[in-house]
Formats: C-alpha cells, structure tokens, sequence
C-alpha cells in the first residue's frame, strides 16, 4: 500500500459515529445560517411578491457563506487534526512507526492528508448552497471556484500549523491548546504591527492592506475587487486563478512553512518525555531572582494536606502551583497587559483604542477559556490516565469532595484571569469615557466596569463545572477537551452569528437584544457598544416607535442571574452524580 497510515487513519475516523454526528451537526448550522441569510437578504433587497428584485443578490450570499466556511476552518480544524501525531506519542507508538522504514516527512506529509479530510467533508456539505447563490445571479463559474480556492487555502494554512503543534508538543491537550494560540497569533500578528507602525504615522492614517494579508475573508475580497475592477475580457477564469493564487499567496506560503518546520520537529520531539519542562516553567524558573524581596516579605510555609488533601496535592502542580511562583506570574502578567492596553491606547487615533483594547479582551478571554477547560479536564482524567484515580477513590473522601477540592485548586487559575481581564475591562471603558461616549457620565463608567466584573467572576466557574461535567460524561482526556471547547465555542460565538445573518442592524431591534443573552458575550458585546438602555421598546403608538432609556441594570441582572443559577445547577449536578461516574472509570 502506498499511504498504510492515511489508509489507516481514515478507517480508524469512519468506525467512529461522532464522525457522523459531527457532520450531521455541522450541516444542519451550516444550512440553517444559509437560510437565515437568504431570507434576511431578500427582505432587505425587496424582494416579497418581487421576483426580479432579488436578481443579483447571489454575490452578496456567496461572500457570506465563503466567510463563514473560513471561520469554520480557523475553529475547527485545530481541533480535529491537532491530535494526529501526539495520539502517536502518547501511545508510544511513534517510535515503531520510524521503525517500519517510513520516514518522518511521509508520516508527517500522510497524518497532514488524513487531517484534511474531516474538515473537506464537512466543507462538501456547502457546494449545493454554492448552486444555489449562483441561481440568484452574480456569481460566476471562476468566483465559484476561486471561493473554492479560498477556503481551500484556508483549510491548507490551518491544518499545516495544527500538525506542526502537534510535532512539537507531548501531549493532545498541549497541541490543541498550542494550535489555537498560534491560530490566535498569526491572524493578529500583522494587526499589532500595522496599529504599531501606525503609531508614528499621522492622525487618521488608514490601516495598511498587509495587515490583513493572512486573514481568508480578506483575501475573498481582494478576488472580488479584482472581478469588479477587471475588465469582461480580463476576468477570465485564467486571470481569476492568477487573482486567487495572489490573494492566498501568504496562506499558501505559511502553510509550506509550517509542514517544513513540523518536518524538523517531529524526529526530534518524538521521544521527549512527559515530564519535561514546558517553556513557561523555564522561563519563570529564569525569572526567580525577581521574586526575592517577595520571599524575605512573605517567607515560604510548609503547609499540610490538612482538611483538604486533594486541593493540597492539586495546588503544588502545574505553572501556577507554587505561592512565589503564582506572584511572579501574576505581577508580571498584569504588568505586561496593563503596558499593552497603554500602548493600544496611545496608537491613533485615540478614538479606535477602545476597539483594540476589545479585541485584547477577546484574546485574553480565549485563552483563559481554553486553559480553564484544559486544566479542569486534565485534573480529572489524568488521575486516570495515571492510574491513581482508584487510590484516591479507597480514601475516606467521597467522589463529590475529590471533584470539590479538585475545583478549589483551580482558585489560582481563576484569580488570574480575573485580574487580567479586570485590568483590560478597566482600559477599555476608561477609553471609552475619554474619547468615544461624549455623553458617558461616571456612573456610566461605573456600570461598564460593574458589567465586565460580573463576567470575569462569574463566567470563569460557569465554564469550570462545565467541563467538570463534561469530563465525567466522556472520560477521555482528547475528546472530552475538544468537545468542551466545540461547546463553548458554539454556545458563545453561534447565537451572535445567527443574530448578524438573521437581523440587518441587530443592535437596532429589541427582540434581537434580549436573543443575544442567549450567548454569555451577549451582555459585554451591548456593554461594549453602550446598549444597556436600549433593551426596551414601546409598543407602536400614532404609526411610530418610540424607543425609551430602559434601565441598564435589568438586562445585567437577568444575564449574571440566569448563568449563576446555572452555575449553581451545573455544581450541583456533577457533585450529584460523581459518586457514581467516577466509581464506572475502572470498569
């Protein structure tokens, strides 16, 4: 056989039914968002009772759909395909596969092609929609396949540096979380350095197009402005693949880059071992002379297990499980986030620091979901993994107090990202109060920041049991990761989506206000765009809609009171039934 392991992959993934599930899910969103969109489309063309007015539309469809498939790709395809060679490593196995004669790059090149193929079964599911745009008129055979091409790219950029998370790192966990991050980095990396170029440029200076040369929508609407400026006869489908190859020509060189350096890794990290310091340890490790005026202020204590064993055994792992080491990282941290924000405010023009800022906040609380469900998770089924969940199941403690304490050393983890999120909430809305609401008083101010401290404590926990929950369901340490995130992901980020397909100006409508509670972002997105007010509306009065001041407080008590109640609900259900879950891991 020419390609043993991709044959072996794709059986392996066909015998799987979440496989099936997943594709079943992906297409019912997929197709519901698409109809949503074109009613939306036709109400806002004219189109009820008028056939004609809504020739021509087909454009405007096919660029959302294009740009929904790339947001398909950028959040799953690290996740399905992240896991392909530390699966290898955490069996032992990628040791045997060098020794049957195939060489690091046809493992590597043959784990590449099996992780494509998921996510292009799943993007198969969009070509009938392609069809159907193409009946509206304004789509062309060449823009079909050069938003083909696109998503193609894409999907090429994606899996190239997932697989190289996964030749780098040890563990599943570590290289999905990697592959997010580093999904996170690149896209916003020409960002940060347009905004910081544009900090000696002139007031108003407008953003520089490299800035967005890595990022796929963009590179859609370069292709359309190619169709629009070309010419009848220069918009062949020769000069349109020439148009596309130009406009992915970053995608495509990054993703050569990638496969390269995953070919330099996976033969040397092939046998690195589970306990080897991670770089951050290293680093903090470095950094241990910073903290020594903090050890002759507050000397170490040598506690015991006392009252709390697990939490005790729990606390003393992990980056942050010494006290010195939990400072350092703290202040340094907050010191780095707190210069960030300074510095995203000082870029002109001042009155775009708070949308910058914003976009930090989405950064930071990425990562602080993606951590918190991976440590959550890991706490869990690592005990199995290690073997030491019976151990801890004969001592006096019960399943729910092990899940508990379990909780309760994750404190430090919650602690932290909420003073970074804190301290970005606080830049923004002190921007906000400087330079963009002329009509912000101070209790204004004070309600912004109320909102966003809600979120940062009460949120943190809310996603803490949910992966709990999620771990004693699934028990698998990679499946119960990757669904936690999937979930997360699709409860925050899919509801907003649906809102923007499904509303012309959500933020204008009532209904669409209270829907987008729906999702946790909901409330800090009104907050972020000072819509706290506007969530009330009088009914239609002499043919005209009055929309009157609502108080703020009512939409920010119903949200933070909803998700408390299922966080209380979530806590209750998994100390509920962890005697009895955790009791079956053995069977």
């Amino acid at each position: 056989m020419i390609l043993p392991l991709f044959a072996r992959e794709l059986t392996e993934r066909a015998a799987r039914r979440r496989t099936y599930a997943t594709r079943a899910v992906f297409g019912a969103v997929l197709y519901a968002v698409f109809l949503i969109t074109v009613y939306r489309t036709i109400e806002k063309a004219g189109g009820e009772g008028n056939s004609f007015a809504v020739l021509g539309t087909g454009r405007q469809l096919y660029e959302r759909l294009v740009g929904f498939l790339c947001w398909s790709v950028l959040l799953f395809q690290p996740a399905l395909m992240a896991g392909g060679i530390t699966y290898e490593k955490e069996r032992e196995s990628l040791s045997l596969l060098m020794l049957t004669g195939m060489s690091p790059g046809k493992i590597l090149v043959e784990k590449f092609l099996a992780g494509l193929l998921p996510m292009a079964s799943l993007l198969l599911l969009a070509l009938p929609l392609g069809a159907i745009t193409m009946s509206y008129g304004g789509v062309s055979v060449p823009l079909l396949f050069a938003g083909i091409g696109v998503v193609f790219a894409a999907l090429l950029h994606a899996g190239a540096l997932a697989i190289l998370c996964s030749a780098w790192c040890r563990t599943t966990t570590g290289a999905i979380l990697a592959a997010y991050v580093g999904i996170v980095v690149v896209q916003f990396a020409p960002v940060v350095a347009a905004s910081a170029s544009q900090f000696f440029a002139e007031e108003g200076a407008e953003t520089p197009g490299w800035a967005l040369a890595i990022w796929p929508p963009a590179a859609f609407e370069r292709v359309l402005n190619f169709q629009n400026a070309a010419s009848t006869s220069a918009a062949q489908p020769t000069e349109m693949l020439r148009a596309t190859l130009q406009s992915c020509n970053l995608l495509l060189g990054t993703a050569l880059i990638f496969l390269l350096l995953g070919r330099l890794c996976i033969e040397r990290r092939a046998m690195t071992p589970v306990v080897a310091q991670r770089g951050a340890r290293r680093v903090a490790r470095k950094l241990g002379r910073i903290g020594l005026w903090w050890r002759r202020m507050w000397p170490l204590r040598r506690d015991l297990p006392g009252d709390e064993p697990v939490a005790w055994r729990e606390s003393g792992r992990g980056i942050l499980g010494g006290r010195v080491r939990f400072a350092k990282l703290t202040i340094g941290l907050s010191l780095a986030t707190l210069f960030l924000c300074v510095g995203l405010f000082m870029i002109h023009p001042r009155t775009d620091g708070p949308a910058r800022i914003q976009i930090l906040a989405m950064v930071t609380g990425t990562i602080a979901v993606l951590v918190l469900v991976t440590r959550s998770i890991g706490s869990l089924l690592d005990e199995r993994t290690n073997q030491t969940l019976d151990i801890l199941l004969t001592t006096r403690l019960g399943a729910g107090a092990i899940l508990k304490e379990k909780v309760d050393a994750l404190t430090r983890y919650r602690v932290l990202f909420w003073l970074l999120l804190a301290i970005v909430f606080a830049a923004q809305g002190w921007a906000e109060f400087s330079y963009v609401r002329a009509n912000m008083t101070a209790q204004g101010l004070a309600q912004f920041w109320l909102c966003g401290t809600l979120a940062a404590t009460i949120y943190p926990s809310l996603i803490i049991w949910l992966s709990m929950f999620i771990a004693l369901w699934l028990r698998s340490k990679a499946r119960a990761v990757a669904c936690a995130v999937c979930v997360v992901a699709v409860w925050f980020v899919a509801p907003l989506v649906i809102l923007d397909f499904s509303y012309i100006d959500r933020h204008a409508s009532n209904s669409a206000l209270w829907f987008s509670l729906i999702s946790p972002l909901g409330i800090l997105d009104a907050n972020a765009n000072d819509l706290l007010a506007h969530f009330s509306t009088d009914a239609m009065r002499a043919g005209r809609t009055i929309t009157t001041t609502g108080s703020p407080g009512s939409p920010v008590a119903f949200n933070f009171g909803f998700y408390s109640v299922l966080t209380v609900l979530l806590r209750w259900l998994c100390l509920a039934l962890a005697e009895r879950w955790l009791r079956t891991f053995r069977r």
